[in-house]
């Protein structure tokens, strides 16, 4: 009787070893796994997605991106362009992906328009947000014969013939028309908006005498303006740009016009957390190394770094100015 209890008694002490080593060796060995995992990212190609068409400003920045990220990341690193829809297409082939930090989608300051007028079906919240890398301004420009030497010349003209000159730009209630829109109501004077569907198309117009003014970001037409077929008469940044050091600003004339459009990367809401402080790391590094700064200063780029948190506060903040603006604009 006695030996039948202590052998009862020794399997349930086995028993309960069994549970309490197994279940510990189990759960720390998945730990394992998971925490490996998470230091491993990535462990095969990155694709960036790119919803604007191959050899624009964009395209241009997340190809320079991802060679230099290429080197940070251990991975090659494929650029995919998806173009239609203002973004809307690029924003929902990743975000029809799985969340797992492997598909980088590309984004603007433009965004926060096609958000705030509804062009694209989707919020700020459906996204996590990475980092922003540079910026540009917009500019007055119009061709070297022009009769509008200066600024004062075009606030001046326009104010006595409203309307008297034709102004073109990139989209309707974009970035360029909301610049615009800011400077009439600080100058006070009246002006027609003509939408283009690319900044490109912007520059061929003014330089084929179809617009009079364009409101352009300079790398639109940068060789026409180093090589002087085209002028600008004010730029938008808060103090004069090392890359334009004779054009005035906005903001020495008088008007209370500072806006950039910056660009960046973002990705599907979701990813985890440690996935995305390996992508935001390498990308912050790979701003640092030679050949992206050489892009920088060849394209005239401004550096404008925001991530994480204080990039998803930016948008937000954005998206709430240009619904104010598209809602003036009864967009």
């Amino acid at each position: 009787m006695k030996k039948k209890s202590l052998f009862v008694l020794l399997c349930i002490l086995l028993l309960t070893m069994t549970t309490v080593f197994g279940c510990n060796g189990k759960s720390e060995k998945s730990s394992e796994q998971e925490g490996k995992q998470a230091l491993v990212f990535p462990e095969s190609t990155i694709t960036f997605v790119c919803w604007s068409s191959a050899g624009s400003p964009l395209d241009t920045f997340m190809r320079q991106l991802a060679q230099a990220a290429e080197k940070e990341l251990g991975q090659s690193i494929v650029v995919d362009n998806r173009t239609g829809g203002s973004g809307a297409v690029a924003m929902s082939y990743v975000n029809s992906l799985p969340a797992d930090g492997y598909t980088v989608l590309s984004t603007t300051g433009s965004m926060t328009f096609s958000m705030a007028t509804n062009v694209v079906p989707f919020s700020a919240d459906d996204f996590t947000y990475l980092t922003t890398a540079q910026a540009e301004p917009s500019s007055i420009a119009v061709l070297k014969d022009s009769p509008l030497e200066t600024l004062e010349d075009f606030v001046n003209y326009l104010k006595a013939n409203p309307n008297g000159v034709s102004i073109g730009g990139f989209a309707a209630g974009g970035f360029h028309n909301f610049v615009m829109h800011k400077f009439k109501k600080a100058a006070g004077f009246e002006a027609t908006w003509i939408p283009f569907e690319g900044g490109a198309d912007a520059v061929t117009a003014l330089l084929g005498g179809h617009i009079d003014v364009a409101f352009i970001t300079p790398s639109s037409a940068l060789s026409q303006i180093q090589d002087g077929n085209i002028r600008l008469l004010a730029i938008s940044t808060p103090e004069r740009s090392v890359n334009f050091p004779d054009v005035p600003t906005f903001k020495e004339k008088g008007y209370d016009v500072v806006e950039m459009l910056w660009r960046g990367v973002m990705a599907k809401k979701g990813i985890p957390e440690d996935v995305q402080e390996v992508l935001i790391d390498a990308f912050l590094k790979a701003f640092e190394s030679p050949e992206f700064k050489k892009y920088m200063q060849d394209f005239y780029q401004e550096e404008f770094v925001v991530s994480g948190e204080e990039m998803r506060a930016l948008i937000n903040r954005e998206v709430e100015e240009r619904t104010s603006f598209a809602r003036e604009l009864g967009l």
